[in-house]
């Protein structure tokens, strides 16, 4: 069986700027706005980076399990991580969420660099993907933080619509004044 080489300094690259895309999203947001759903039923940014958190947790798991059993059937963490955000985010605060999400990353990749080669070949099997080599588990992880990151650039949108019949009023206002 072919291995890849330096599976590790291939992936790790991905990861990090995946993440960090995210974070600078995150970061455009005022501190009033991070707690703030554009509606009822969706997600904040701070949900949404406690999504992260809780996937990457899940994700772990299932990393490890790659590597223990012979061909595992994964979870739909498409499914179980929204579910488990949903259960378990209370009371969020920012420095709490980053602070877990640096640490939960820093353990994957502690993970991730201690793995031989011949360990990123390990089969597993997904219900929706079907049969997943265990590298290509991990990358679902960088899709995963850009997905997140492309919603973060929504959300921000929805928060801050370009409301042109403001600007509108402020000009008859100003018209009104001047007469």
């Amino acid at each position: 069986m072919a291995t890849l080489e330096d599976p590790f300094g291939k992936v790790r690259p991905k990861l990090v700027a995946a993440r960090t895309e995210f974070l600078a999203e995150l970061a455009r947001f005022q501190a009033a706005e991070l707690e703030q759903r554009p509606s009822p039923e969706d997600w904040s940014a701070l949900e949404v980076a406690y999504h992260l958190y809780v996937v990457d947790g899940l994700t772990l798991q299932e990393m490890r399990r790659v590597q223990e059993e012979d061909n595992p059937e994964l979870p739909a963490l498409e499914t179980e991580g929204p579910r488990v955000t949903r259960e378990t985010a209370r009371d969020l605060s920012l420095d709490a969420v980053l602070a877990g999400m640096a640490a939960r990353r820093e353990e994957i990749l502690q993970f991730l660099a201690e793995l031989p080669p011949a360990a990123w070949e390990r089969p597993c099997h997904h219900h929706a993907w079907g049969a997943l080599k265990f590298y290509q588990l991990v990358n679902v992880l960088a899709q995963h933080d850009r997905q997140h990151a492309r919603q973060l650039v929504e959300i921000r949108e929805r928060l801050r619509p370009r409301d042109s019949g403001t600007s509108q009023a402020a000009s008859a206002n100003s018209s009104l004044s001047s007469s």
